[in-house]
C-alpha cells in the first residue's frame, strides 16, 4: 500500500495540513516540527506528488546544480562527488529533485533553467559569477558553491576556509620544529589554490618556496625532487592536495629522506587513502559534504524568501598523523 501524507503526519505527530505546509514551504513552521516531518518522510520513504505540489505552490520541486563538464579534474574529483551527494541527500529530505546541468561556461543553460521554470533555485560554481550574469539572475534564488573571485560581498555563497587551513598547516609544522616550509601543488588559476597560498604566506615567517604544478602527482614529484636536491632544501611541505603529497613521498623515498624526521608533510583534503600512506598523512580536512549540505539549506532559505545574500565560511580542521609528528627542537 502506498504511503500517504496521513501516514507521515501520524508518525511525525502532527496534522496532515502541517505536513502539507512543510512540503510546500508555504507557512512558518518551527525547525523542530520540520525536522520531525522530514524524518518521518525519510523513514516511510514518502515522496510528494511533484505535479500536484507544483500546481498548488507554483514551485517546480527541483533545484539545479550547474557544473562545467569540460573541467575534467574538478568534475571527476572525489570531493566534488561528496558535495554533490550531500546536495542530493539534503534536497531529497525536502522532497526536491536535483537537476545537474552543464553550463558553467555560458549563461544560456542558467537562463533556460530559470525562464522555463524548471527549477526553484540554483547552485552555481564560482566561475559563473560575472556582472552580466548576476544582473540576469537578479532575485532568482541561487547559492554559489565556493568563493567567487569577483562580487564577493554582492553575491550569496558558501565555502570552506582554505586560507585558514593553510595557516593551520604552517603553524603546526613550525611547532614541530620545521623552518623552511614550502608550498607544493595546485593550479594558480583556481581560486581555492590562491587562497591556500595566501594562507601559507600569512603564517610563514621563513624562506618562501612556492612550487605550483599541473595538478599531477608526476609533476609534483619532479618539482619536489629538484627542490630536495638543493643545498638549502625545504624541510617541510604544505601540499595543495593528496596527489602533490604522493609525488612528494616518492621523491623523498628516492632521495632516502626520512618522513617526518627530515621532511614534514601536511596535505589538504582527507582522501580515503591518506591515512594508509607510509607514513599516514597529516591532513587539512576540508568538509566538502558539509559544504554541499550548507549550500542546499541556504538555497531553501532563499527560495522561502527568508534571507538575502549571505556569505558562509566553514572552518577547516587539522587531522594530525605521522607525516608531520616531529617534536620541536
Amino acid at each position: 500500500m502506498a504511503v500517504t501524507i496521513h501516514d507521515v503526519a501520524k508518525l511525525a505527530g502532527v496534522n496532515s495540513s502541517t505536513v502539507s505546509r512543510v512540503i510546500n514551504g508555504k507557512a512558518t513552521i518551527t525547525p523542530d516540527t520540520k525536522e520531525r516531518v522530514y524524518a518521518a518522510m525519510r523513514e516511510l520513504d514518502y515522496h510528494p506528488n511533484s505535479l500536484a505540489r507544483s500546481l498548488a505552490s507554483g514551485l517546480s520541486g527541483a533545484i539545479g546544480v550547474v557544473v562545467n563538464a569540460r573541467d575534467a579534474e574538478a568534475f571527476s574529483n572525489v570531493f566534488f562527488s561528496r558535495s554533490l551527494f550531500a546536495i542530493e541527500q539534503a534536497a531529497q529530505a525536502r522532497g526536491y529533485q536535483v537537476i545537474i546541468a552543464n553550463g558553467a561556461q555560458s549563461g544560456g543553460t542558467i537562463e533556460a533553467l530559470m525562464k522555463e521554470h524548471k527549477v526553484d533555485g540554483l547552485i552555481l560554481p564560482p566561475t559563473t559569477v560575472k556582472p552580466a550574469l548576476m544582473e540576469t539572475i537578479g532575485d532568482f534564488p541561487y547559492v554559489v558553491l565556493g568563493t567567487p573571485d569577483t562580487l564577493r560581498s554582492e553575491t550569496c555563497w558558501v565555502d570552506n576556509n582554505n586560507e585558514q587551513g593553510a595557516e593551520m598547516a604552517v603553524r603546526h609544522l613550525q611547532k614541530q620544529g620545521y623552518h623552511h616550509i614550502a608550498y607544493l601543488g595546485g593550479h594558480l588559476k583556481r581560486g581555492f589554490t590562491k587562497r591556500r597560498i595566501r594562507g601559507y604566506q600569512n603564517a610563514n615567517n621563513g624562506t618562501e618556496t612556492i612550487l605550483t604544478t599541473d595538478g599531477t602527482a608526476e609533476n609534483a614529484y619532479m618539482l619536489a625532487f629538484d627542490a630536495l636536491k638543493k643545498a638549502e632544501r625545504p624541510d617541510a611541505f604544505v601540499c595543495n592536495d593528496n596527489l602533490a603529497a604522493f609525488g612528494l613521498l616518492k621523491a623523498c623515498k628516492e632521495l632516502h629522506l626520512s618522513v617526518p624526521q627530515e621532511i614534514g608533510i601536511v596535505a589538504f583534503d582527507n582522501y580515503p587513502l591518506a591515512e594508509y600512506m607510509d607514513p599516514p598523512l597529516t591532513i587539512v580536512d576540508i568538509d566538502t559534504a558539509m559544504l554541499g549540505e550548507q549550500s542546499v539549506q541556504l538555497l531553501f532559505r532563499r527560495i522561502e524568501n527568508k534571507v538575502g545574500n549571505q556569505q558562509i565560511m566553514l572552518s577547516a580542521n587539522l587531522i594530525v598523523r605521522a607525516s608531520s609528528e616531529r617534536k620541536a627542537k
